[in-house]
């Protein structure tokens, strides 16, 4: 009687695709939406932006206000009145400059300037005069920035306020004698609201103003436009955008094409 006859062994045929393939498909599926998403968000922001500088640039060629105009107005302004174009006359009052810390300009880290500009004797408007920067690892040493006694003429645009940065803990008030009097880190705040300079210097300051005056007085007044900084969504967009595309690519090959050449190849 002959020997059985060894069969070779079969091969198994795959059942569908592994379970490491759907994995590895459905992360690169779920990566791809993520940097869509983000890439159309930018694109979102940038058009946000550049809308909102259109109505600031609109507001900016409306006609001027003057002293006059705001003597009509009263605290706090309505929002239809921000960055429209101001020409103000009157004297600082130095007594109360205000230093907010930690303001970066062009990536140089330093204050804005806050001094109340008194228009008459019932009206004063708080100025962001401008930037200065910061010389010094001792709190206490500040810029010099000139500030003449003189009669002043001061062009700027009505704005909400400072921004506001996070700050840890509570952030200490000075009173109105302090800060009426004082020099030094007394007066350097993180964050400053109107209503609060009004309380903690018993100025009633109607309005806050953004000067715009040429680089003066130790100052810096080149401010960034709101809708500058649109270029960067934008540059920020095509980089998720590239990177989805990128992710799309090796998913089809690594997925898909490789695998099916593998498969076509005789054995």
């Amino acid at each position: 009687m002959s020997a059985p006859h060894n069969a070779p062994p079969s091969s198994t045929p795959r059942a569908g695709r592994s379970l490491r393939w759907w994995v590895v498909t459905f992360s690169a599926l779920v990566a791809m939406g993520v940097t869509a998403s983000l890439g159309r968000w930018q694109l979102s922001r940038a058009d946000e932006k550049l809308a909102q500088q259109a109505v600031l640039d609109a507001r900016a060629d409306q006609p001027e206000l003057g002293h006059d105009d705001l003597q009509d107005l009263h605290y706090p302004l309505a929002d239809a009145l921000m960055h429209r174009r101001v020409s103000l006359q009157g004297f600082w009052r130095p007594q109360y400059t205000v230093w907010l810390e930690n303001r970066s300009h062009r990536g140089q880290a330093g204050y804005w300037v806050l001094t109340p500009l008194q228009l008459d004797a019932d009206t004063a408007v708080l100025v962001q005069r401008g930037w200065a920067p910061r010389i010094s690892q001792d709190r206490s040493v500040l810029p010099t920035v000139q500030t003449t006694l003189e009669v002043v003429e001061v062009d700027g645009v009505l704005a909400t306020g400072p921004g506001r940065l996070l700050s840890l803990g509570e952030e200490s008030t000075e009173s109105a004698t302090t800060l009426g009097s004082a020099s030094g880190s007394s007066r350097i705040r993180q964050n400053l609201t109107l209503e609060q300079f009004r309380q903690d210097s018993g100025i009633p300051v109607l309005a806050y103003v953004i000067q715009t005056d040429d680089d003066d007085e130790g100052l810096r007044r080149d401010w960034p436009a709101v809708g500058s900084t649109a270029d960067k969504n934008l540059g920020y967009a095509f980089q998720w955008f590239a990177l989805c595309a990128l992710l799309f690519v090796l998913t089809l090959w690594f997925q898909f094409l490789q695998p099916a050449r593998h498969a076509s190849r005789p054995s």
